[in-house]
């Protein structure tokens, strides 16, 4: 593993997406469509920018924009960057591709399916269930809902992937690059709704998730190992896995939950501690990145914050397993905010801690003293 973080980019390189400036924003689609991407690149009088899928289904007034009115900059990787650096910007920046910039120009991109592909390659999953990697928070909708209401979830979300429902059963997919692509004005009039329809709704809100969802989608098992599933993955060209028990979903995993292992450590300007940690080099690894992921959100999003502190405790169980008790301390303003949950899957427990600090973070300041009075 720690071979291929520091691996260079260069052998990773791969053909990169490029569009001007001055395109107009249905001709970027084309090209994302066209070459089933996420991500376009705009190359501008030596600046390197980036549109996304998720950049365009937030945007209004698209039938009158350019490329250059949806443009945002990107950190640039050169040829010698690491693995570890490319992975902790697609993953800080929510990413799939990098443009591999030298002499002020795109020479190539570095994409995470390819980085995935050399992560098969080390075992590091081989023995590790997928439940342990997955995301278990699942938004959902059902199949007789709008794609107006699918695009806003996933807006609002800052999610790409939608699993759909039928009497409360799994039966289809929506993805992100669906909706965008079915703003192309091409397949737009065959559908007879235009591109400007799309925007201002008109005929458009009828337009059901059932009619545009991929009613195979991607499912795995929830004790299936980590590195089958990535496997399919990339086999499959699917940037996700559903993840069920029976009939019942449990999670979802995709490309960015694997490439956070290989990131560089987030650097932090805070005294970031964790006391405790389990003899488990994964489950301690596992915990530690999401841990240390949530803070530098945390500090983004509140900065004052001086210290967060996570001290683990564990018990173990006649039949070898291990119940954990977590309790994580913020000094914020010179007060203490302590947040504490227990379980026996120490990942989920870090997942609903997060969950907590963010709550509890982000109230209003009234609302937080009346939590706080309550809790006392």
């Amino acid at each position: 593993m720690e071979s291929l973080k520091s691996s260079k980019i260069k052998n990773f390189e791969s053909k990169p997406i490029i569009s001007s400036s001055e395109s107009s924003i249905s001709a970027v689609i084309e090209i994302l469509k066209s070459n089933d991407a996420y991500e376009v690149f705009i190359e501008d009088r030596g600046k390197v920018g980036v549109i996304t899928i998720r950049d365009i289904l937030k945007a209004s007034d698209l039938p009158n924009m350019k490329a250059s009115s949806l443009v945002t900059s990107v950190s640039k990787i050169l040829p010698d960057d690491t693995v570890a650096r490319a992975a902790r910007l697609m993953s800080d920046y929510r990413l799939r591709s990098l443009p591999i910039v030298e002499q002020r120009a795109i020479d190539g991109a570095v994409t995470a399916q390819s980085l995935c592909r050399a992560l098969l390659l080390v075992r590091k999953f081989d023995n590790v269930a997928i439940y342990k990697i997955m995301k278990k928070k699942l938004i959902t909708i059902n199949k007789n809902e709008s794609v107006v209401k699918a695009r806003s979830l996933m807006v609002d979300n800052n999610i790409d992937h939608l699993p759909v429902l039928d009497s409360g059963k799994l039966c289809g997919i929506l993805v992100s690059n669906q909706i965008v692509f079915s703003m192309s004005p091409k397949q737009a009039l065959g559908r007879d709704i235009t591109f400007h329809d799309f925007h201002d709704r008109r005929g458009f809100s009828d337009w059901k998730v059932s009619g545009l969802m991929d009613p195979n989608p991607l499912v795995s098992a929830l004790e299936e190992k980590a590195t089958d599933v990535l496997k399919r993955m990339i086999d499959e060209g699917k940037t996700y896995s559903v993840v069920k028990l029976w009939d019942e979903l449990q999670g979802i995993v995709t490309y960015r939950d694997f490439i956070v292992f290989l990131a560089e450590p987030e650097k932090l300007d805070i005294p970031v501690y964790m006391v405790g940690l389990p003899d488990d080099s994964f489950e301690a690894e596992l915990a530690k990145a999401k841990f240390i992921r949530e803070a530098a959100t945390l500090k983004k999003s509140s900065p004052k914050i001086e210290e967060i502190r996570a001290t683990i405790k564990s018990e173990k169980a006649s039949n070898d397993k291990h119940r954990y008790e977590v309790k994580v301390s913020i000094i914020a303003a010179g007060k203490i905010n302590s947040y504490s949950e227990e379980g026996w899957d120490i990942s989920a427990v870090f997942d609903e801690i997060s969950s907590k600090m963010k709550r509890l973070l982000t109230q209003k300041p009234e609302r937080k003293q009346e939590r706080e009075r309550e809790e006392s």
